[in-house]
């Protein structure tokens, strides 16, 4: 068969010879294309926007690493302030104590303790606190002592109604809340 194809090359005059041979190389050359070059193209396309996503979820995970260590630090410097498991902290007494320590103990008209509850490993324990008749730098004073506190108190619900006869008396409503590990 290659001899056969050698003598008809042979017999082709020049310009056939040419015109045979340029259209081999634009038949070669599209092969090429389509089965190599084309290809690797359209795969470093794929690789380019895969390395931009990458790139970007890479940066998307740094911050929440970053997000997440700063959460855990605080998680651990709110444990540092939890009261120890074995029940040493009393709401209820915490609560006596500062209302004494700011001279409004007498202003308590009802202090109910709410059903604690264990949520992911911590312990919610919360008090219900009504006061009537406190003045302004009372409940402030108030506040301050809870804010002050050894362990983590939270207030969670504030509601402050002046009285009708007395505008600068006060009746407030306060939700406190501690946490313990459980």
């Amino acid at each position: 068969m290659i001899a056969t194809l050698q003598e008809r090359w042979r017999h082709l005059a020049s310009r056939e010879r040419i015109m045979v041979a340029s259209g081999g190389a634009v038949v070669l050359a599209s092969l090429l294309f389509l089965l190599v070059v084309d290809p690797l193209f359209a795969r470093i396309d794929k690789l380019e926007r895969q390395a931009v996503r990458k790139s970007k979820e890479r940066v998307e995970l740094s911050a929440l690493a970053s997000e997440y260590a700063a959460k855990q630090a605080r998680i651990t410097k709110l444990e540092q302030r939890l009261p120890a498991s074995e029940g040493q902290f009393s709401l209820l007494a915490f609560m006596e104590d500062a209302a004494a320590s700011v001279q409004i103990r007498d202003r308590i008209v009802g202090m109910q303790p709410q059903q604690a509850t264990t949520q992911q490993g911590y312990e919610e324990t919360a008090v219900d606190l009504r006061l009537d008749g406190v003045q302004l730098p009372q409940l402030l004073g108030l506040l301050v002592a809870l804010e002050q506190a050894p362990y983590d108190v939270q207030v969670h619900h504030l509601q402050i109604k002046p009285k009708y006869d007395n505008p600068i008396n006060l009746d407030a409503t306060l939700r406190i809340v501690s946490y313990a590990k459980s």
